[in-house]
């Protein structure tokens, strides 16, 4: 197995209040309103901001190493580290200006998965189509 997970995975940059986070490994679930679920530790800030918030953007970006570096860990002023933040389209959030793709998301429930918690949005609009960065573990 490679590193904790076989599969590839998008990097996510997930943008919540004055904060954001990389996250990996979604759920997609298709329909009339997607839905979209995003596995938080349970200890995140991201996790509780999402909570309080309930609207927030999943962002998808092309250089994973400035993502990791900016949103892989804990800190402030990642947003205005990472430097190009704009409001959202529709909801009442804030997204990465020079994001490939956005998705504002609109917190639904939640489910508890060992030291985790999925958390599941429906997917309220998402735009762009530039190409993004993939992390893949074999490759790490």
């Amino acid at each position: 197995m490679c590193e904790r997970s076989p599969i590839p995975t998008p990097v996510f940059v997930i943008v919540v209040a004055d904060h954001g986070a990389v996250v990996g490994w979604p759920v997609v679930i298709p329909g009339d309103q997607t839905i979209v679920g995003l596995p938080l530790h349970k200890s995140r800030r991201t996790l509780q901001l999402i909570r309080r918030e309930k609207a927030f953007s999943i962002n998808m970006v092309a250089d994973a190493d400035r993502a990791y570096e900016i949103f892989g860990k804990p800190g402030d002023k990642k947003l205005e580290r990472w430097g190009a933040v704009a409001d959202c389209k529709i909801l009442p959030c804030k997204r990465l200006g020079d994001a490939a793709r956005v998705v504002e998301c609109l917190y639904e429930r939640e489910v508890e998965v060992s030291d985790h918690v999925i958390v599941f949005c429906k997917a309220v609009i998402s735009y762009g189509c530039g190409n993004y960065a993939v992390w893949d573990p074999c490759k790490a």
